[in-house]
């Protein structure tokens, strides 16, 4: 077992032939699907550059290093398990990437790292060298391969296939935008995604990157904490994209997310670190705004729902006859990918429910587990549960400011920081007006 003080060295690069040998602390990832396999190592990206070719397109050298160093970060993230480290907890990684525009990223390699630190709850060193692999060149106009339509796009809107981000479409396209919709196309995602996408109506087109990381030990971390990094920086390569394409200077690149989730604040004092991810925290938030803007990426990100419950979001749709009829095809599960079907008693998925309690929505979802009344009286199932009513219980009596700035930082603007404590009191009322209907509480 490998000490929490002692680093595992994640080395990355496109050629195998400078990758050093695999051992106990060093894991060699090959990058992209440029040359040919090396067997003995890990690989990510292979299908990547195939798909941003398909926006016709050739993203800038410092969009193509986002997404070469969220690849990296991914592999790192993937490849180094938690079960290996003292605590089974917070590892100590050193991510060695090439980049093209390497010095301006070694200049400003203080806010990437703080940015992960904060995402993952893990010690990050990252060193950077300069890259050779230049941007992917688009493929030719006319030829016999789909590509990602871009004409008329004004903004990017990440796309899980979820609630919030489906929501998050819908109203983009209510409004008249012409989003590009960037999806994680996860095996068993995509499905769901695609099906979503096929009923949304306006001009829009899909981006959707499976990162693909591949391991030669069997032995890796699936909680995927840096996933948001990947999404952001699929996000950016998009914004890049339309940019180019339509000429213009800025483009907003939309996180769908109620801010109760946002938050994510530990509903007990055990969950502090890990149960509680930082996906879409404000605080990551804005230092990937800040290293968006010293990096020279012109890409603004904006939540609009950062201050409403998820149940607010619904009631507030712009198209909710659309809403009703795509919420069936939609995944909020954090345990979904297990059985390919909603468990009903997970966080997320007691979320959904008591948001669509209040929006008066039905849906037609068979969850694993529907009676809450079955959940309370199985020990091996009810924890997620247990835990929302003893912080519904515990709400009353509790310095708020205090329990939302427990999974991170919050602005000190006091405007601000009333908002998010506001969001966080509604969020667990709408839960709990849903538990005490299922005669739960």
């Amino acid at each position: 077992m490998i000490d929490v003080v002692d680093i595992v060295d994640v080395v990355v690069d496109h050629n195998p032939d400078r990758l050093p040998d695999k051992s106990k602390s060093v894991i060699p990832v090959q990058l992209y699907d440029v040359m040919k396999r090396d067997p003995r190592v890990s690989v990510i990206g292979r299908p990547v550059l195939d798909l941003v070719k398909r926006l016709g397109v050739s993203i800038s050298p410092i969009a193509f290093d986002l997404l070469t160093l969220s690849l990296a970060i991914t592999a790192a993230d993937t490849f180094v398990s938690r079960k290996d480290v003292y605590g089974g907890w917070i590892r100590n990684i050193r991510l060695r990437v090439p980049l093209l525009e390497s010095a301006k990223w070694q200049t400003h390699v203080d806010i990437l790292t703080r940015a992960l630190n904060f995402l993952s709850g893990d010690v990050w060193h990252i060193e950077i060298r300069s890259g050779d692999l230049p941007p992917p060149q688009p493929y030719p106009a006319k030829n016999n391969r789909k590509m990602t339509p871009l004409e008329n796009l004004d903004c990017v809107c990440l796309f899980s296939g979820g609630l919030d981000s489906t929501t998050g479409a819908i109203d983009l396209l209510s409004q008249r935008h012409s989003p590009l919709l960037v999806s994680h196309a996860y095996t068993g995602d995509q499905g769901h995604q695609k099906k979503v996408a096929r009923q949304l109506n306006g001009n829009f087109s899909h981006f959707a990157v499976n990162a693909s990381p591949k391991s030669v030990s069997k032995n890796t971390d699936i909680m995927m904490r840096t996933r948001s990094f990947n999404f952001l920086a699929l996000g950016a390569v998009g914004a890049n994209a339309i940019a180019q394409k339509n000429q213009l200077d800025q483009v907003t690149l939309f996180i769908p997310e109620n801010g109760f989730i946002s938050l994510n604040v530990p509903l007990t004092p055990r969950r502090i670190g890990a149960f509680s991810t930082r996906t879409t925290h404000p605080y990551f938030i804005e230092l990937m705004q800040s290293l968006f803007k010293v990096i020279g990426l012109n890409t603004t990100i904006s939540n609009p729902y950062c201050f409403k419950t998820k149940g607010e979001m619904f009631q507030q749709c712009y198209n909710p006859d659309l809403l009703k009829a795509v919420i069936g095809d939609t995944v909020s599960c954090s345990k979904w990918k297990r059985k390919h079907k909603a468990c009903g008693r997970c966080v997320p998925c007691l979320i959904r429910r008591s948001a669509l309690h209040k929006a008066g929505i039905a849906e037609r979802v068979e969850y694993l587990t529907l009676n809450l009344h079955q959940v309370i009286a199985e020990p091996k199932i009810r924890d997620d549960l247990f835990a929302m009513i003893g912080a519904i219980i515990r709400l009353p009596q509790s310095n708020i400011g205090s329990w939302i700035s427990e999974n991170g930082p919050i602005s000190l603007d006091k405007t601000i920081r009333e908002q998010y404590k506001s969001v966080f009191v509604r969020g667990l009322n709408e839960v709990e007006t849903f538990l005490r209907s299922e005669k739960v509480l």
